[in-house]
């Protein structure tokens, strides 16, 4: 029997979040750093007996079954994938997050690259990466309705660290650095720590910011938060990490600036008390609530924040930063080697 497997990383949002989201981006054209992380939604692929289509997620302890053209179960993102690109009946899909959903990290849109590039693996279907993001986003912003960018689903087809530009006809990709040396410094300068469930649903978040931008009372700090981008990665390129770390800090207090929901007390609390002991800056990881959030600090006071930061509630997940997007790939159950691409 062959068994299809793919995996598709997360990332961590740096500078320019929020401008990848209507209407700004469109508007006024969006702009964002990130970076992907070994934190991965993982999914597989193969035949079973059972009538129809089963998704099973380990992580969510869900299972979601599809017979004669009707779902039973809750795992909505997953079906509308399935429902997108239609498999052949008798077939398993089983799938776990390496971190916990709504964290911040992009884990929903990792998971629909991940099954896309999946299905097309298993099918024979060629998707490049800009058609994995698309069809991603088509599937989580417009089928399914999730408010949100396109950052994430771009993250997870691409990988790396890069500069995504919204607004014009096509998204376009710069990869930002051709040394790897800045990114190993970056990352030797990082703690990434987990602070609990978000406060205030992903969703409401993101409607309440965009609201606000409609409005007008929040358009200048989108084009100060888009501003940051190009700043950062002339840092970046320069190795002057202290200074990247301290730029974070004024974004953050920018990106605060689009809806009072974005820092509730916990995160005010934690952020706080990395200030305090000697961290550059830091942010949340994503639309903001909770989540993870991200912290950076000199080398040698690493150790002494992260022992702070857990005393005070912050699970503290040790991370790397990685290069590749999506992959897929198979192997026959009785033989060795599977084929990568």
């Amino acid at each position: 029997m062959r068994i299809y497997k793919a995996k598709a990383p997360m990332r961590i949002g740096f500078f320019g979040g929020g401008t990848d989201v209507s209407p700004y981006a469109e508007q006024h054209g969006g702009k964002v750093l990130n970076c992907t992380i070994d934190k991965y939604v993982r999914c597989m692929l193969r035949t079973n007996e059972e009538p129809g289509v089963t998704i099973r997620s380990l992580d969510l302890e869900e299972i979601s079954r599809k017979i004669v053209g009707r779902w039973e179960g809750r795992l909505d993102l997953p079906q509308a994938v399935l429902d997108a690109i239609p498999t052949a009946q008798g077939v398993e899909v089983t799938m776990f997050s390496d971190v916990p959903p709504g964290s911040g990290l992009g884990s929903s849109s990792a998971l629909v690259v991940s099954m896309l590039k999946l299905i097309g693996k298993a099918y024979d279907m060629t998707l490049d990466a800009h058609s994995l993001a698309e069809m991603a986003f088509q599937i989580e912003r417009v089928d399914i309705g999730i408010p949100g960018g396109r950052q994430d689903q771009y993250a997870a087809a691409f990988g790396g660290m890069c500069v995504y530009h919204f607004g014009g006809t096509q998204v376009i990709v710069e990869p930002v650095l051709s040394d790897p040396t800045a990114l190993l410094e970056l990352e030797s300068c990082l703690l990434l720590g987990y602070i609990g469930d978000r406060q205030f649903l992903t969703h409401h978040l993101v409607e309440d910011q965009v609201r606000r931008l409609v409005e007008g009372d929040t358009l200048r700090y989108h084009d100060e938060t888009k501003a940051f981008v190009d700043e950062s990665v002339k840092l970046l390129r320069a190795l002057k990490i202290d200074e990247f770390g301290r730029l974070l800090h004024e974004a953050w207090e920018v990106k605060k600036a689009f809806s009072p929901y974005i820092a509730p007390p916990v995160v005010d609390e934690i952020y706080a008390l990395a200030r305090k002991h000697g961290a550059w800056g830091g942010k949340i990881t994503g639309a903001g609530g909770g989540g993870f959030m991200v912290i950076a600090c000199p080398f040698d006071r690493r150790l002494k924040l992260e022992r702070v930061l857990s005393e005070a509630g912050m699970q503290i997940r040790n991370f790397s930063f990685t290069t590749q997007g999506v992959h897929a790939w198979n192997v026959d159950v009785e033989s060795e080697g599977p084929a990568i691409s």
